[in-house]
């Protein structure tokens, strides 16, 4: 068998383009996404800012990775329900999915809807965010198609991050508490 051997300066350019963006992803994460610059970044990743810029020309194409990168955790963690499961257990998987995900991005996802209207990249990014996760949610929820398109809306909304930043941050609520509303309200809707 005959394997083509890959350029060792490549390997080492994708290792490091991923350790920028998995770092960047930290820093976000951890909500200090306001103060993220390619020297927080490179200070953090312990690397030099001229090594960021060898990698992604701006800001721009840094968040354009980072949309990626974040879209590409979506997709495995939503092919990872079982599409076969009955309407109650997918309900579920998808509400425990989506509020896993809405957790672990909420300071990514808070940064971007502060300044959607200020960037017409990230206003781009955003709404065709909305519609992957759409596709996402209707792959697995397929009866959702069947409603008119106000009930859509309803389910939709009962499932997004601004209902989900609503019962965190004014209704105190926890996780498993959110849960179960996200899936009474997708279930009522559904029956």
């Amino acid at each position: 068998m005959n394997k083509l051997k890959k350029d060792g300066r490549k390997l080492r350019s994708e290792s490091t383009a991923d350790h920028i963006l998995n770092t960047a992803m930290k820093i976000a994460r951890k909500g200090n996404i306001e103060k993220m610059s390619f020297n927080s970044i490179a200070k953090e990743a312990n690397i030099g800012t001229r090594t960021i810029f060898r990698h992604f020309k701006d800001q721009e194409s840094l968040q354009e990775s980072l949309d990626r990168k974040l879209g590409e955790e979506f997709t495995i963690s939503f092919s990872s329900i079982n599409k076969a499961n009955n309407l109650d257990r997918r309900i579920e998987n998808v509400s425990s999915t989506l509020i896993k995900l809405y957790v672990k991005n909420q300071n990514i996802i808070r940064w971007n809807l502060r300044n959607i209207w200020r960037d017409k990249h990230l206003r781009k990014n955003m709404f065709s965010w909305n519609q992957i996760l759409r596709d996402f949610v209707y792959s697995i929820l397929p009866e959702i198609k069947q409603k008119n398109k106000s009930e859509r809306e309803v389910i939709f909304e009962c499932m997004s991050f601004m209902f989900f930043l609503r019962l965190t941050v004014v209704q105190g609520l926890n996780k498993e508490q959110i849960k179960e509303i996200f899936i009474l309200n997708t279930t009522k809707y559904l029956s």
